[in-house]
């Protein structure tokens, strides 16, 4: 009880450490967030652009890769690739 007189309110140092290190650790992580986004790659919108998407997937998705292929070449009408 203060009877009338102002209370003096003080913060523990250590919580005053811990609150700077986790406001520092929320922005980095949300400049992490930002730069991940912005490197989201653009979908490939012409045959060529696919035919390249098909090649650096086919070693981990070769069924896949095949599909992106047939469906590159059938749109241009080429069929003797």
């Amino acid at each position: 009880m203060t009877f009338g007189r102002p209370t003096r309110l003080t913060i523990p140092r250590g919580s005053l450490w811990f609150a700077n290190i986790a406001a520092y650790a929320i922005d980095g992580l949300r400049r992490l967030d930002r730069w991940q986004l912005s490197l989201a790659r653009q979908e490939p919108k012409t045959a060529e652009e696919v035919l390249a998407w098909a090649t650096r997937i086919e070693r981990t998705e070769p069924s896949f890769a095949a599909d992106l292929r047939a469906a590159a070449l059938r749109s241009t009408g080429d069929q003797d690739r």
